[in-house]
């Protein structure tokens, strides 16, 4: 007479393989999560670079904090502006001068800063006025070589170098959210030095 032996599952080890299974998807998930917010600035900066060389203006506008974006803008230009207007003398006539010309470099900023202008600037690596058609007229260029920097959990700046190698622009990045990025800042590259 044959005795059939039934095959016994341990429980014990079943639960232990259960537990160590949902472990190693819980360490991979919270991994994963991880890396997806490390790298999430780089992310958003692809896919705004992608939106302005595909002229995707609606793509590249969920992207950028226009609001913050002018703010950032006219601060820098009427910093410049007060550098370079610094009265020889305290008489109105220059007061009258600066004011005059930050009320201009605001309007200008307001009338400027598009997506058009903005994905342009992207490209080049400056903010150089281009006459119209100018992109369209000459051969594709490759991206401006550019370095860049984490600053604290909530920024990341690349600043890119023009066509002529100098430094240009650079695009600050503001994190919203978990893991979501907009551009908030374009900063202006350092002025050359005045002749004395």
């Amino acid at each position: 007479m044959r005795l059939v032996r039934s095959a016994r599952t341990n429980p014990q080890k079943e639960i232990v393989k259960a537990i160590h299974l949902k472990l190693g998807i819980a360490a991979l998930c919270v991994s994963a999560g991880a890396a997806y917010w490390y790298y999430s600035p780089l992310i958003a900066l692809n896919q705004l670079r992608a939106a302005a060389h595909d002229h995707n203006a609606e793509s590249f506008d969920a992207r950028v904090d226009y609001p913050r974006l002018r703010e950032s803008l006219k601060e820098q230009l009427n910093a410049v502006m007060t550098e370079q207007v610094k009265p020889k003398d305290s008489g109105g006539g220059a007061d009258f001068g600066k004011m005059l010309g930050m009320a201009f470099a605001d309007k200008m900023v307001d009338a400027m800063v598009n997506p058009e202008f903005v994905m342009g600037a992207m490209k080049r690596g400056s903010i150089e006025p281009r006459r119209p058609g100018a992109d369209k007229d000459e051969p594709a260029k490759p991206d401006p070589k550019y370095t860049s920097e984490r600053v604290g959990f909530d920024k990341y700046i690349m600043h890119l170098e023009t066509e002529r190698g100098e430094r240009g622009l650079s695009l600050v990045m503001e994190r919203h959210g978990f893991a979501s990025w907009k551009l908030a800042q374009v900063r202006l590259p350092p002025l050359p030095a005045a002749p004395n």
